[in-house]
């Protein structure tokens, strides 16, 4: 239920989102440079130009912010690497570009690493989002699999397409946590791209 100073104004709704979109914007520059555990609310508030007070009131403490700023990092690489009509060599080339762009901007990629090795704990704040993200992904996945084996005649994988698509999301975790430990040893989005072509029944990249 909105609060009365916000459903009093004609302008509360659209002031109100505006508000929490900078202060997500700048929360995510803030988790990326120092952490966590490093940003503090209030520096965030600042950089964002609102009150601390404010900050809490749209998000009451720092996990929702994280939380909403998960959201919003993939929000922003939907709008920027995925075409609107979706084939299998587009959904490839829209994530391997989310790699190569993770690969530019580490530390919101290695927080969201971290926090999703912490959410493996049942009574984690964050496992429910987190799992809802995984499960949005599942499904995209599973999705295109089940088409291209359709489309293509394939029936050498014996895993469903759900099973398949759990394993690209795992592997796509486990390449991110790799890489933040070991930063480079691996391309990864080339990597991201051989894992999704041979999934979609797909030619490999020259």
């Amino acid at each position: 239920m909105p609060d009365r100073d916000t459903a009093s104004r004609p302008d509360g709704y659209a002031t109100g989102r505006a508000t929490k979109k900078a202060i997500v914007a700048k929360a995510a520059e803030a988790f990326a440079q120092k952490g966590f555990y490093g940003a503090s609310l209030r520096s965030i508030a600042t950089a964002a130009g609102v009150d601390h007070s404010t900050l809490l009131h749209h998000f009451g403490n720092k996990t929702n912010l994280m939380l909403a700023v998960i959201e919003w990092h993939d929000q922003q690489q939907l709008r920027a690497d995925f075409p609107k009509r979706l084939s299998a060599d587009a959904l490839v080339e829209g994530f391997v570009r989310a790699a190569e762009s993770n690969r530019d901007t580490p530390g919101l990629v290695q927080l969201l690493s971290t926090l999703t090795a912490e959410a493996g704990t049942a009574d984690h704040p964050a496992r429910a989002t987190l799992q809802r993200r995984h499960e949005r992904l599942i499904t995209l996945f599973a999705w295109v699999i089940r088409r291209q084996r359709a489309k293509l005649d394939l029936h050498h994988d014996a895993l469903t397409p759900e099973e398949r698509a759990a394993v690209i999301l795992a592997t796509w975790d486990g390449l991110q946590m790799f890489d933040a430990l070991h930063p480079g040893k691996l391309d990864v989005p080339a990597l991201v791209d051989r894992t999704l072509r041979e999934a979609f029944g797909l030619e490999a990249r020259n």
